[in-house]
């Protein structure tokens, strides 16, 4: 069992305890190989809920302030965390991206940049629509709910829920030619398929081991 793997088990065990976690549409997420996930972003929490609520290993961003810190720095790198320098914004993040998607391996992304506490979304960054252009690897829309007070929803006042939506694939045949139009294109859609989940009827669903492979060794109810 991998280091990922039993850190997964031991936050699995959490959400089931003290949360009530509901999880909607997990089978658009591809079995193996690259992908996309793209999510709101409302709270420290939400890597760990949609890592959990996923079931497939993700690789993330964290700020590179944050590595020289002992312990955590080597902690958070065993768990797939990898450092972006903020100065340099989009464009570092984007050859880290880049490189893990090549590799095969899915990736969580933030589309909005910053955690977004009010309704609605805020405008997305050029990011995304940057990193599809050059993948073309797929988006899978990911809306979480329930984290914004996520002790008021520990105590069973709210609902925590992630929702996976369809895969958005882009063909270079229906984007602007421009590549800055292009980027700007994709990073709305995206948006606009996160609205689409935002309102859409609250289903159950179930949560799966994490797994290099995305084939889950058993399935659980929360």
């Amino acid at each position: 069992m991998t280091f990922y793997r039993y850190c997964w088990w031991l936050a699995y065990a959490l959400v089931v305890c003290a949360f009530r976690l509901r999880v909607e549409g997990r089978h658009h997420i591809p079995q193996s190989g690259a992908a996309i996930l793209a999510a709101n972003h409302c709270s420290l929490v939400d890597p760990v809920m949609i890592g959990v609520a996923t079931g497939r290993e993700l690789w993330y961003l964290a700020k590179a302030e944050v590595f020289p810190i002992p312990v955590l720095g080597k902690l958070i790198r065993k768990l797939h965390a990898m450092p972006v320098d903020r100065r340099r914004g989009d464009r570092s993040a984007l050859l880290i991206w880049t490189k893990v998607l090549q590799s095969g391996d899915p990736v969580l992304i933030f589309p909005e940049g910053t955690r977004n506490k009010g309704p609605g979304f805020l405008r997305p960054k050029a990011g995304v629509g940057m990193l599809v252009y050059r993948t073309q690897a797929p988006v899978i829309p990911v809306y979480i709910s329930g984290t914004v007070n996520i002790w008021k929803t520990m105590l069973g006042l709210g609902r925590l829920q992630v929702r996976f939506g369809e895969p958005i694939q882009f063909c270079p045949e229906q984007l602007p030619d421009k590549r800055r139009d292009a980027y700007h294109f994709i990073s709305q859609e995206v948006m606009r398929h996160l609205a689409v989940l935002e309102r859409m009827r609250r289903n159950a669903g179930t949560v799966a081991p994490a797994s290099r492979s995305g084939s889950p060794r058993g399935v659980g109810t929360v």
